[in-house]
């Protein structure tokens, strides 16, 4: 490549501006789909190599792999409890638009733990003070003599019960007419 004479090389000068894509500036929006479109062929096999093809491959072994994992009750815990679609099939694990626990509970942050803690077991409950030793009272205020998840979902006698919690919008229902449950209580001074 030829060089410029030094009185030229002012010319030679290059900048570059960043556009954020909400301008929607044309040269801008052509550019962006010429890139898109660009298709890279890796090696001499014929297959789509491009960052959409590749993300998409990546994120079904992701979900392949949650899915056959999730099937094993060891890796799921021992408390997990088991919902389903409403097709029948069980509820899995999926990234797509937040998945179903997000989808469903993401619009409160104080809902979405609570339903976490049901579904885990991990709440502040007398089972899992037992589990982990923790010196809390064990019993429900019911009478029962232990305070499980499966308890306050389908047996407690001071809690509205919607019926046996199958789907999401089950706990939904259930975190709606039960507001306190799965949730800790507040320290009356107002710390925590």
């Amino acid at each position: 490549m030829p060089k410029l004479p030094q009185s030229q090389t002012h010319l030679a000068k290059m900048s570059s501006d960043a556009v954020p894509s909400a301008l929607r500036w044309d040269i801008h929006g052509e550019a962006h789909k010429y890139v898109t479109k660009l298709k890279v062929r890796v090696g001499r096999r014929k297959t789509d190599n491009s960052i959409d093809a590749l993300r998409s491959r990546a994120a079904h072994s992701v979900l392949d792999s949650w899915n056959s994992t999730f099937q094993d009750p060891t890796y799921q815990g021992s408390e997990f409890l088991e919902l389903q679609q409403p097709d029948g099939r069980p509820l899995q694990p999926s990234y797509l638009n937040g998945g179903p626990w997000l989808s469903t509970f993401g619009h409160s942050i104080t809902e979405f733990a609570r339903v976490c803690r049901c579904i885990t077991g991990h709440a502040p409950i007398g089972a899992y003070y037992r589990r982990f030793k923790i010196n809390e009272p064990h019993g429900c205020t019911c009478g029962a003599a232990l305070q499980s998840h499966q308890h306050i979902l389908f047996r407690c006698r001071d809690r509205y019960s919607v019926h046996y919690p199958r789907f999401l919008g089950d706990i939904a229902s259930f975190m709606k007419y039960n507001p306190t449950a799965f949730g800790f209580n507040r320290d009356p001074s107002g710390v925590g």
